[in-house]
């Protein structure tokens, strides 16, 4: 009896050092989350002198979580939002705040994040590179697809990946029959010819 007990105890050691062993080990090589295109239906940024206001809609209702990249664990008001359930979200984000930064070309720069799950990024969530720029009076707000993975901080998408959309009104919207595919799409030419 002693001799089981004794064995039941190593084994569990045993299992507890292997697990402990297991969230050790960094898997940012081994496991890659890339950009979705999938399971939304469009993201609306619209830039004003103060902050930038990202509209979300969801093809299905999401339960999940909508933050700026760095604010995860903060989740400050401006750039954190925990959604209940719904199609449409939104979220006011401050220029001041939420890490949002002013990048070589003048535009104030920031990530959003749409993560399905509350604490877990998984394939299928989505981020958006999101940009405002006021130039003479002209407000340019530009959206592109961007890399889900927190290991990605800071790293741009290869280029064909890279889809960006940019509108001169201070509002753009992004669909996901906006995104590159990365093959060469073929273009129906249309010969138009007039007889005289």
């Amino acid at each position: 009896m002693l001799r089981n007990v004794f064995s039941l105890l190593i084994c569990s050691a045993v299992c507890w050092v292997c697990e402990g062993e297991v969230w050790e080990k960094d898997m940012s090589e081994e496991i890659y989350i890339e950009a979705s295109h999938e399971g939304f239906e469009g993201v609306e940024l619209s830039c004003g002198r103060k902050s930038m206001v990202v509209e979300v809609k969801m093809e299905e209702d999401f339960d999940g979580v909508i933050y700026t990249r760095g604010s995860f664990m903060t989740k400050s008001k401006s750039c954190f939002l925990d959604a209940d359930g719904g199609k449409d979200h939104k979220l006011r984000i401050p220029l001041d705040q939420c890490g949002v930064k002013e990048d070589s070309e003048g535009f104030h720069t920031q990530v959003l994040v749409i993560q399905h799950d509350d604490w877990l990024i998984f394939p299928g969530d989505h981020a958006f590179t999101l940009q405002c720029k006021d130039v003479d009076g002209v407000s340019i707000a530009r959206i592109g697809l961007s890399d889900p993975d927190p290991s990605s901080a800071g790293k741009e998408l290869p280029a064909h990946a890279k889809s960006t959309l940019e509108s001169i009104t201070g509002t753009v919207y992004f669909t996901p029959e906006d995104i590159r595919t990365g093959k060469k799409e073929k273009k129906k030419k249309t010969n138009t010819k007039t007889e005289l």
